[in-house]
């Protein structure tokens, strides 16, 4: 490699990188974001818009539930518990 292949390619790095200074996005701050976010509900989709997941109260009571590509439950957790009423005292 010659030398004035070596000089424009080192120009050529120091003026991309200095431009890339001023033509990318502003970085937000962890300080700056929300402290609580709040929600009914919380869906997990995947690239195509397939719903895998949700996070939320259901009229169930299931609270966390995944599910396979084809929307059937795969898992859950939460729901009602079923107390029986002698437990209860009546």
């Amino acid at each position: 490699m010659s030398k004035r292949m070596l000089a424009l390619a080192f120009a050529a790095g120091l003026l991309g990188g200095a431009a890339s200074r001023f033509l990318t996005p502003a970085v937000t701050r962890a300080d700056s974001w929300p402290r609580e976010v709040r929600a009914q509900r919380f869906v997990l989709i995947d690239d195509q818009g397939t719903v895998l997941g949700t996070f939320a109260a259901e009229a169930d009571g299931k609270m966390v539930r995944l599910l396979d590509s084809r929307g059937r439950e795969i898992w859950s957790a939460g729901g009602s518990i079923a107390v029986p009423s002698a437990m209860l005292g009546k």
